[in-house]
């Protein structure tokens, strides 16, 4: 008897605890964690939350607005994003895009044909906004049901990658403001996690968008923790307080010690963007391709990336395309360039100019003295302006150092009120959108109004424009590729701009610290599937 009441209180007991559920509290703990991420964010950056708007908190928008596509840094495909597919009629002058019909807003407003064509008009109507001016290849974009149809003036088979960089915004919200003008604030997307609210000068909150069309995030909150440096951001990498910088900032000469903790990653991939030192072609001296040989010349790149990047990134060629295009790179223009301080002397020599009493080359009475500006606040950019500034001291040319912001950066880039500038062009990822965003004379202006494009250089080349114009209707592959070789050709030729690195992804990142199920298919942080994917580490 006694036996049996045993059993009977034991079953009891199992019946009573057992419904607590230990994998439903497991379930609660994963929900409740917060997905840590950090970035270098100025509040001046996050006063206007327009995605179209130069300057803007980038690694913020990108978690709340989508594109249609996503262009893969990895594989070098277009991943389905806010469309599921897209076709071209037979003469290449039509591109049919079906839209993702699972899609919501944040605001639970179902995303439409409509939401993109006045996207696109946003950008037609507000040509600062058009950055790459895709709106000089479109005749029109118009909308049957699921259906957004882009007819452009001539075969333009990039298309879709430009599309990759348009982020779409809800016409239900902006129609009723002035898109040129607004700021934005309270941002509704599409993305995994739903913009809440902004802490001055510490973070932004974010909550998991329960309606994402991939799939809703499996934790419930996000934080991303801004820093007013790279040292304070990199310095939070080290101790552990965030998951991950959101674009990738990170000390480069941190890298090693960075590597060694618990739990660390670091994905290096190619990216779409080059860093580099921008010559203004306007200057009297710098419209010399023997002055810009010779400075090209001077800069030791190998070192450069050794000591100043930590071998975290790859480089720029003069040739401009990065490997990531596979059969479009040029191999013999992209290693045209080499180191020769020597030889670098002798161009500017042979070129008529001779050294004052201080060392510095001269001609016509005018010294070659250049002011150069670079990134405050980012330690590595000043390590690394001060490496090339040395390096072109010891050519013979003279450089006067001015600091900036990011923002001010790009501001003095796009209107041409420099002489050198150290920045990162970051460009659509496809070979023809590479070279003609940056390098046809068409996305460029005179000095004091902004370029059309991202034409800092002020550069001009009558055959790289005649070379664009055949690429744009060319449909032989064969052809196509030896019209980008020429084009590549040119590029090394003309020394257009002093090479660096290319803007190579390296994504610091702890997986099992805090959080586990990072994917590596495409940049693991800023891919937004996999921020929703991120699940509660166990421990």
């Amino acid at each position: 008897m006694k036996k049996s009441r045993s059993w009977y209180i034991l079953l009891v007991f199992i019946l009573i605890f057992g419904s607590c559920k230990p994998s439903d509290n497991n379930q609660t703990k994963e929900s409740d964690v917060t997905i840590k991420l950090g970035e270098f964010i100025l509040d001046t950056q996050m006063s206007n939350l327009n995605p179209f708007a130069t300057g803007n908190a980038l690694p913020v928008i990108k978690i709340i607005y989508e594109s249609l596509f996503e262009y893969n840094n990895k594989t070098g495909e277009l991943d389905p994003i806010l469309a599921t597919s897209y076709s071209w009629n037979d003469k290449k002058d039509e591109l049919t895009v079906t839209i993702n019909k699972n899609v919501k807003w944040h605001d639970d407003k179902v995303l439409t044909s409509d939401d993109v064509i006045y996207t696109m008009n946003v950008l037609k109507e507000n040509k600062a906004f058009d950055r790459f001016a895709i709106w000089e290849k479109i005749d029109s974009v118009e909308s049957d049901g699921d259906k957004v149809i882009f007819k452009t003036k001539s075969p333009f088979l990039s298309l879709p990658r430009y599309l990759s960089l348009v982020l779409i915004v809800p016409k239900h919200i902006w129609e009723n403001e002035q898109a040129r003008t607004f700021v934005n604030q309270n941002p509704i997307g599409t993305g995994p996690f739903i913009y809440k609210a902004y802490t001055t000068g510490t973070s932004v909150s974010f909550e998991a968008n329960k309606n994402y069309w991939a799939g809703a995030p499996k934790v419930n909150k996000l934080l991303m923790i801004i820093y007013n440096s790279s040292s304070n951001l990199t310095l939070a990498l080290l101790k552990g307080e965030v998951d991950g910088a959101a674009g990738g900032t990170i000390a480069m000469s941190s890298l090693p010690k960075f590597r060694q903790k618990e739990y660390a990653q670091l994905d290096i991939y190619t990216g779409v963007g080059n860093f580099s030192v921008v010559m203004n072609h306007e200057n009297e001296f710098l419209s010399d391709v023997n002055v810009r040989k010779a400075m090209a010349m001077a800069i030791n790149q190998t070192e450069l990336i050794s000591k100043g990047e930590y071998d975290g990134v790859f480089p720029t060629s003069i040739s401009w395309l990065p490997d990531l295009f596979g059969e479009y790179v040029n191999k013999k223009a992209q290693d045209s360039l080499k180191f020769n301080l020597d030889a670098a002397k002798k161009v500017l020599e042979d070129a008529g100019y001779t050294k004052s009493n201080d060392g510095i080359y001269q001609k016509d009475g005018k010294r070659l003295s250049f002011t150069y500006h670079s990134a405050s606040g980012a330690p590595a950019q000043q390590m690394e302006a001060s490496m090339i500034q040395q390096w072109l001291l010891n050519l013979g040319i003279e450089m006067k150092p001015k600091l900036a912001t990011w923002t001010q950066l790009i501001q003095l880039a796009q209107t041409g009120k420099f002489d050198l500038i150290q920045i990162g062009i970051s460009f659509p990822p496809d070979p023809y959108a590479a070279i003609n965003s940056c390098f046809n004379s068409s996305m460029t202006s005179i000095i004091g109004e902004p370029t059309s494009g991202i034409n800092y250089f002020r550069y001009r080349n009558d055959e790289m424009d005649k070379l664009l114009s055949l690429a744009t209707i060319e449909t032989d592959e064969k052809k196509l590729i030896q019209y980008f070789y020429d084009m590549q050709d040119i590029l090394a030729e003309d020394y257009v701009f002093l090479p660096m690195y290319n803007s190579s992804g390296h994504i610091p990142y702890y997986d099992g610290k805090n959080v586990t199920g990072w994917q590596t298919y495409n940049a693991p942080v800023m891919c937004n599937r996999n921020l929703a994917s991120l699940v509660a580490a166990k421990k």
